[in-house]
């Protein structure tokens, strides 16, 4: 995928944008909600359709998200419609929509001033906005009720990796004359196969390549009048026999108790799913997702890899969920102070070097810093340059984890099981058995989000897992308080907290057990002499105290995440590694959504890279 770069626009004389290198208007000079409305939602049966629809989520996607003033609207009367018919079935807005020159913040900030009638949800949008990065970004509403998926890229390119079926298309973009790239069969193609039966379709066009397009991919095309001054416009409907209902899924059961399966049960239950977690300690959050400051920022590469696609997006994606879980009234320690990698040695130097010189990520998210610069971000005197996530920080996963748990415990059809070990899980007809020492349980679906002992069951043990028991050292110091980022070099330093420092972590992959070694404590303390060259505000470091656990990794060091091979009703979320807290918000979200048969926030080729069929013989 090539690097995305922002749309060049102007404004006109009356204030509207428009494309420079497409001379066209993003909306009309005439009004542009007027015209939304008009085209978009009255020809597609918006809102009306919503009262009547039968599942619990109605999907649309819209080619060209533009200014977002066809989503905002969409939005608005969404949330109109559920304060008149607050028992309708239909409770969620899925709205995914492609762009390929998305709007520099100042330049979409300026185009949407002029809607004040949508100035609340206007600035809602502006404040979730998201980089300059290719891929999906999961944007959510209304505490969840809307879901904005913007894919950043082309949309020939984008359109398969969607895999949800839509009740609506908004046919949107520059028009045919203007921009023929986008209009091309595959559009059409790939339109009618993420079409419901029944998907309606409306654009502002009546060119004739366009109803040809949509007539040769299988919609019934008609000419319906035009917005204002245009004379014709298109509408279509898929015309493809209507397929069963899918069955609603109405319960789960999660074996785990780290920020993986906290994460699914937040993810589930706002879908109205119940939740049975079953944990074999005696609280949750007891073995990997104890630490104290887990460093949460991405691993690039100086290519758009998968993993590094992965990567950006779930840390963008938990940076969002995070802060709203906190504005729920969840208190955990956390902190986006910055993150600083240093290139503590030649190989990390070129690698970095490389990263930057290619240019394909946005100085937002990283940039280079020699070490005065470095020195000065981080507080303290550094004798290396490197790279500056000025996004990244730190987080409490167990404070987190504990949280949730609280939260959850207040929501219907949520139940938890404490000393809970599950020794086997049996298929039924219709689900699964699951055998403890106390006796059995039956459940519709089960998720083994269960870290190192997810490879422990019949239905798993074929996957590669590795088990790697890290210790992560507590330090006391007072000459480290000026310290005010995360360092990075072959292990971690975190700023202060609570009147510690966390510094870590080792790496044993030969390791049974869990328990504390205090020569991993010195083995730590080391790793920060020899990589920072001995570092005199470092040098009285006492450790106070320290925690160990096993992280689970798979050979190709991405995670697995999605339904079981050829095991029905049964889901994984694993092989997280050191990167739990970052990963498990989004794929927790992945999860939900493949269980409930809704759209996915990821491209379908980076779900099939993390998928468990990969393993398959």
């Amino acid at each position: 995928m090539p690097k995305l770069t922002h749309a060049k626009i102007h404004f006109n004389d009356q204030g509207t944008p428009v494309a420079s290198d497409f001379d066209d208007v993003y909306f009309s000079n005439d009004g542009g909600m007027a015209e939304t409305d008009y085209v978009f939602l009255q020809q597609n049966g918006l809102p009306q359709r919503w009262q009547h629809h039968g599942a619990s989520a109605f999907h649309i996607i819209e080619t060209g998200f533009g200014t977002g003033a066809n989503f905002l609207l969409t939005w608005l009367r969404f949330r109109q419609f559920r304060q008149a018919f607050p028992a309708a079935k239909c409770q969620r807005l899925y709205f995914s929509s492609v762009e390929k020159f998305p709007l520099s913040h100042a330049d979409l900030s300026r185009a949407l001033a002029v809607h004040s009638e949508l100035s609340e949800l206007c600035q809602l949008l502006l404040d979730a906005y998201p980089l300059c990065v290719p891929g999906c970004h999961r944007l959510s509403f209304d505490n969840g009720a809307v879901v904005l998926d913007l894919w950043f890229g082309d949309v020939n390119a984008l359109l398969p990796q969607l895999s949800a079926a839509a009740d609506a298309i908004y046919l949107d973009g520059f028009a045919p004359s203007k921009n023929p790239d986008m209009w091309q069969d595959s559009l059409f193609s790939n339109l009618a196969r993420l079409s419901h039966a029944g998907c309606t379709v409306a654009t502002f066009t009546a060119a004739g390549l366009v109803k040809r397009g949509l007539q040769q991919a299988g919609f019934q095309v008609q000419k319906v009048k035009g917005f204002g001054r245009k004379r014709e416009m298109l509408t279509a409907v898929m015309a493809k026999e209507l397929t069963a209902d899918t069955p609603k899924v109405r319960q789960v059961t999660i074996i785990g108790g780290g920020i993986a399966s906290l994460c699914s049960a937040l993810a589930l239950t706002q879908r109205g799913v119940a939740v049975q977690l079953l944990c074999e300690d005696a609280d949750v959050a007891c073995q990997a997702s104890q630490n104290r400051q887990g460093a949460v920022y991405p691993n690039l590469h100086a290519n758009l890899t998968d993993d590094s696609q992965l990567h950006v997006q779930a840390f963008l994606f938990a940076r969002r969920f995070y802060r709203y879980w906190q504005q729920q009234g969840l208190s955990f320690a956390m902190d986006w102070c910055g993150l600083l990698h240093l290139a503590t040695t030649e190989q990390l130097q070129l690698r970095q070097q490389k990263l930057i010189s290619h240019a394909l990520w946005p100085q937002e998210l990283v940039q280079a810093v020699d070490a005065d610069n470095a020195s000065a971000i981080a507080g303290v005197p550094v004798r290396h340059s490197g790279i500056y996530f000025p996004l990244a920080g730190w987080l409490n996963p167990q404070q987190f984890c504990r949280q949730a748990l609280q939260y959850l415990q207040t929501q219907p059809g949520f139940s938890l099981q404490l000393n809970c070990q599950i020794t086997a899980i049996a298929p039924l007809n219709q689900g699964w058995q699951l055998h403890s020492a106390s006796g059995s349980i039956n459940t519709e679906v089960l998720l083994l989000a269960c870290g190192s002992k997810l490879a422990e069951f019949s239905a798993t043990a074929t996957l590669p897992l590795n088990k790697i028991r890290g210790q992560v050292s507590h330090v006391a110091n007072p000459d480290m308080a000026p310290l005010k980022t995360v360092l990075c070099h072959k292990g971690y330093i975190t700023p202060q907290w609570q009147g510690l420092h966390c510094v870590g972590a080792t790496f044993d992959r030969t390791a049974h057990n869990a328990v504390l070694s205090s020569d991993d404590d010195a083995e730590n303390l080391q790793l920060v002499n020899r990589q920072l060259g001995q570092p005199a505000w470092f040098a009285d470091s006492q450790v106070d105290s320290a925690a160990a656990a096993f992280r689970a990794t798979l050979p190709d060091h991405l995670p697995v995440t999605g339904p079981a091979a050829r095991s029905p009703q049964l889901y994984l979320l694993g092989g997280l590694g050191a990167r739990g807290i970052m990963l498990s918000p989004l794929l927790a979200e992945l999860l939900a959504c493949q269980i409930l048969h809704e759209p996915l926030p990821l491209a379908q080729t980076l779900c099939d890279k993390i998928a468990a069929a990969r393993f398959s013989a």
